[in-house]
């Protein structure tokens, strides 16, 4: 009996092209790294490639929901802990970043 008619190459089959499907499925479905007028960033308007800043504000500074200070505070970070910014919005001092698993928007006084 050749290989090819055999019911363990035809399971196999099935599982590979299922597979395939599967993991193009979540190539097609996962986010670009662009962070302008992704969810939770809708202010953004400018992105800023590949930069992480460290945070200068004496004992700390607030990650907050949107871009500013009437917006909910997300977290607290501390002095010498770096930030993964993502973008930032015209005519705006705040940027959106990254701080562990914490999305949100900081001040740049909180870098600069």
């Amino acid at each position: 009996m050749p290989f090819s008619s055999l019911p363990v190459r035809k399971a196999v089959s099935g599982l590979t092209a299922a597979a395939a499907l599967a993991l193009g499925a979540t190539l097609v479905a996962a986010p670009s790294a662009s962070a302008a007028g992704s969810v939770g960033s809708s202010g953004c308007t400018k992105n800023i490639k590949d930069a992480t800043y460290t945070v200068i504000q004496y004992d700390h500074a607030d990650m907050h929901t949107g871009p500013s200070n009437k917006y909910k505070v997300k977290k607290s970070i501390y002095m010498g802990n770096k930030v993964r910014v993502y973008c930032t919005a015209d005519h705006s001092s705040w940027y959106y970043g990254k701080f562990g698993n914490t999305y949100g928007w900081m001040e740049s006084y909180a870098f600069f």
